[in-house]
């Protein structure tokens, strides 16, 4: 997907998955892992309110277990995935950040507005917490 956007799209986009990855504290491979999850998943339900995308459901296939899919909730307010780091330890998974990969690229094709990290209250927390 990346070699395929123009240059200064392609460009921003880098920027906003290395922010991610610095919200979250995590690699930048790791968050590249999310990408191309978010690649293979599918999208359930789009908040959509003529506007602005204000979440997304979505469908993410297992990494390691053939058949299996998680489903993820993202929005302004929180995250909430079916996987075991997610639902056990309450962490912020790389299904929930292929949502937030999806919600951002959404909304840029969409209405030209990139995703906000900071104004996700519920990431600012998640990183606190670390």
């Amino acid at each position: 997907m990346a070699e395929e956007l123009t240059p200064q799209l392609s460009k921003r986009l880098k920027e906003w998955l290395l922010e991610l990855a610095g919200k979250l504290n995590w690699r930048v491979d790791r968050v590249l892992d999310s990408y191309r999850l978010a690649q293979r998943s599918e999208i359930i339900d789009v908040r959509d309110d003529g506007e602005s995308i204000s979440g997304i459901r979505l469908k993410v296939p297992s990494e390691t277990r053939d058949n299996t899919y998680y489903y993820v909730s993202v929005g302004p307010y929180g995250a909430k995935c079916t996987c075991e780091a997610s639902v056990i330890r309450g962490e912020v998974c790389k299904h929930i950040v292929a949502g937030l990969v999806m919600w951002n690229m959404l909304s840029v094709i969409k209405y030209g507005r990139w995703l906000d990290l900071n104004e996700l209250e519920w990431l600012r927390q998640t990183q606190d917490n670390k």
